[in-house]
């Protein structure tokens, strides 16, 4: 195993709500094969790829017209690039049969359902299941509908707010049907209001210190879990 490179360069956004996903997946994963054999989805800068690989998985890092130039580089600065193979994936034709052990994604049902498009949430889950090894799991990490603040924060002020299409805990679980067993966690409320890096990281602290402990599971914008097939 090599030196896990430092949260910033891995989660990148509200490191310290996203940032729990690493640890739940640690936590919880029933797997133990050396090396696990693991593709990444909608990987934009590739830092699921890079954490990863780091912890000694081989890994295809994806995304739907490939990785970008900043994911090769960080995956080479980190002296991971041999554990990773790259190329351009569609979620909705994963053209993959039984070949993973573990595939993981941080935030991209969202986009495979803008337009409110719920099939296609459902059909990159199927995708996604056909993708995996018997006890093969899904490591995600995905953006929830929330609270109405979110809400009406989103359609203010996200570029993408008005068409991504967030899920509730219920439509994930549902959605998740057709694996075997699924464990989750959510985390996240104030993370998500922050305009700008310091202000995610200070609000995501007190997310962590506090809100999580006070806000309704319903409102908090981060499910995190592990599938199992």
């Amino acid at each position: 195993m090599r030196p896990i490179p430092p949260l910033e360069d891995v989660i990148e956004w509200d490191v310290p709500n996203w940032a729990v996903s690493l640890k739940y997946w640690r936590e919880h994963t029933h797997l133990n094969t050396v090396p696990l054999r693991a593709l990444e989805i909608g990987c934009g800068h590739g830092g699921l790829s890079l954490w990863a690989a780091s912890t000694g998985m081989e890994v295809l890092c994806t995304d739907l017209e490939g990785p970008s130039r900043e994911a090769r580089e960080k995956h080479g600065r980190y002296g991971v690039a041999d554990r990773i193979r790259y190329g351009a994936l569609n979620a909705l034709d994963i053209p993959f049969r039984q070949e993973f052990d573990v595939i993981l994604f941080k935030s991209v049902l969202g986009g495979v359902g803008r337009g409110n498009n719920r099939e296609n949430q459902v059909k990159a889950v199927h995708e996604i299941h056909k993708a995996l090894k018997r006890g093969g799991e899904l490591w995600f990490a995905e953006n929830l509908a929330a609270s109405p603040f979110h809400r009406f924060f989103r359609s203010r002020f996200v570029p993408w707010g008005k068409t991504w299409r967030y899920v509730t805990v219920r439509e994930m679980l549902a959605y998740l049907s057709v694996f075997s067993e699924v464990d989750f966690t959510t985390a996240g409320f104030l993370g998500g209001f922050g305009r700008t890096p310091f202000q995610r990281t200070i609000l995501g602290r007190m997310d962590r210190l506090v809100a999580d402990r006070l806000v309704p599971e319903a409102w908090r914008y981060i499910m995190i879990g592990i599938a199992r097939k």
